[in-house]
């Protein structure tokens, strides 16, 4: 049987100037079951709503965004994707259309994902969406421009990319599996 290790203390050591509403990061300290106590960090982003990765899919090909990523110091393919602000379906449908332009329709959620389990608290959604086959891509059409390209990916590419170290991204990866594993 699983032993919990509950929480004993929490100190926030982080806030952002919006008071947590997109980071916080806390020091906490647990009880193992063998009673030793450890501190661990923990970071809740968007106020710990749901975030959500979007699998827009036309057809069979799925739409990847490009985008600069600071944080590892290159250029990143990956599904678009971002904070929760009111329900995983309507965020899915609201962040296609703030990266790609494009307007999407028989939004589900396919999966739910603890993307980094030992760090970050808030789970996030896998919501896939269909976009008609004419629909025009615009990247970075609304919002702050952080998107330099889109495109759409046959199931070969990505896979292709995924051998070539090209598709590392480990939201659009687990994504990418769980749609899989539901679909198959």
């Amino acid at each position: 049987m699983d032993i919990e290790a509950p929480r004993t203390h929490s100190h926030q050591a982080y806030t952002d100037a919006d008071g947590g509403r997109w980071c916080e990061v806390y020091l906490d300290t647990y009880r193992l079951p063998s009673g030793a106590e450890t501190v661990r960090h923990r970071v809740r982003v968007g106020g710990g709503r749901t975030g959500v990765v979007v699998l827009a899919r036309r057809g069979e090909d799925i739409l990847l965004v490009r985008q600069w990523r600071p944080t590892t110091g290159r250029w990143a393919w990956e599904l678009p994707r971002g904070f929760g602000e009111t329900d995983p379906l309507s965020d899915a449908l609201r962040e296609l259309v703030e990266e790609t332009g494009l307007v999407g329709s028989a939004a589900a959620a396919v999966a739910y994902l603890d993307v980094d389990s030992g760090l970050l608290e808030s789970e996030v959604a896998v919501v896939e969406v269909s976009v008609q086959g004419d629909a025009r891509l615009r990247p970075g059409a609304v919002g702050d421009g952080e998107i330099a390209a889109a495109r759409w990916w046959s199931p070969r590419e990505i896979a292709q990319a995924i051998r070539a170290g090209e598709l590392r991204d480990g939201f659009t990866l687990a994504a990418l599996g769980a749609s899989r594993a539901v679909r198959d």
